[in-house]
């Protein structure tokens, strides 16, 4: 076995799957207009409506960590409260469910298509809109056509002994499991990228449910990361944002922890397959704590800046 090969295949098909991310954004973003910190910054007057705009924007970008890192820079500016903040970044979290939900569609036999075609738009379009669909197109096409890549590059990763002894010393470990997802995320700087690699793993039964699903909290947890790192150079709310988001996090991940046996019984109902049962864990945790958290986005704020003290008026007072 070609190591270097393998690893090489590997972080290709990550880069393609990341280029292509990235570029549907693009598109999309160019579709619906470049307004986001104007719409997130003006338009909410409450959690639950930064919430809502969290999550569109988020499905939007296709990023979390690029919508959190947004909103720690408009609270650190001053142009958004952190009570505002704090709904966009619960509904952040729901709206990067989106893109696994996307990944673990069966589309292999459409990728040369999706490329075919978009590049076709691109080329003979004069108008600009009709040009943005088509880079979406394509875009597309190219992120599965990394996700296949990353799935075949597994293969060869999944049946050697170094994989096998990683495998064997996290499983039955919560903790463990947590922290190598975290750290997963946290080295790729994408938690869709190690949920696409996730899902790969889980298709060809090198891990089991039972060890994926800490893997997926410790990529929710590990997207915080990045926010963390953008606010250290910022001020006192800027911190504190970034601290909501992983309180946030952390809280559901304790919540969910001794209810994994059951969160996979039920997602079995709706799911045919373990990489389906991986999409729905994500978007059943992630929807369960933005419904149980949102009421208490308050208590969030008021911990963050107990934490974190700030000399100025309470930011949610605005709303009380």
């Amino acid at each position: 076995m070609n190591v270097l090969l393998i690893i090489i295949r590997l972080f290709f098909g990550l880069g393609l799957f990341l280029y292509g991310m990235r570029q549907m954004s693009n598109a999309l973003k160019a579709l619906a207009g470049d307004k986001l910190k104007e719409t997130v910054s003006t338009t909410i007057t409450s959690p639950y409506k930064g919430a809502l705009i969290g999550c569109l924007f988020t499905a939007l970008v296709q990023s979390s960590s690029a919508i959190t890192v947004l909103v720690v820079g408009l609270v650190d500016a001053g142009l958004m409260t952190l009570l505002q903040a704090t709904g966009v970044i619960m509904g952040a979290n729901l709206g990067t469910t989106i893109t696994t939900q996307l990944i673990t569609l069966n589309l292999t036999d459409f990728i040369p298509g999706f490329i075919l075609l978009g590049a076709i738009v691109m080329i003979l379009s004069k108008n600009k809109k009709f040009y943005h669909i088509g880079h979406f197109l394509f875009s597309f096409g190219i992120l599965f056509l990394g996700l296949e890549v990353v799935k075949l590059s597994m293969n060869p990763i999944v049946s050697s002994d170094l994989f096998q002894r990683l495998i064997f010393n996290v499983q039955g470990s919560s903790l463990m499991c947590i922290l190598l997802g975290m750290s997963i995320t946290f080295l790729i700087q994408s938690s869709s990228a190690s949920t696409a690699i996730l899902i790969s793993l889980v298709s060809t039964g090198a891990i089991t449910l039972h060890t994926a699903i800490p893997i997926l909290f410790g990529h929710e947890i590990g997207t915080c990361l990045t926010a963390i790192l953008s606010s250290l150079g910022g001020n006192t709310a800027g911190k504190q944002a970034a601290l909501i988001h992983f309180t946030f996090n952390m809280l559901g991940t304790l919540l969910f922890l001794p209810f994994i046996d059951l969160l996979i019984e039920f997602t079995a109902i709706f799911s045919a397959t373990p990489e389906r049962q991986i999409a729905n864990s994500q978007l059943f945790f992630n929807l369960s704590t933005v419904i149980l958290f949102l009421p208490f986005s308050k208590l969030f704020v008021k911990f963050a800046q107990t934490i974190f003290h700030t000399p100025t008026q309470s930011s949610y007072q605005r709303y009380q």
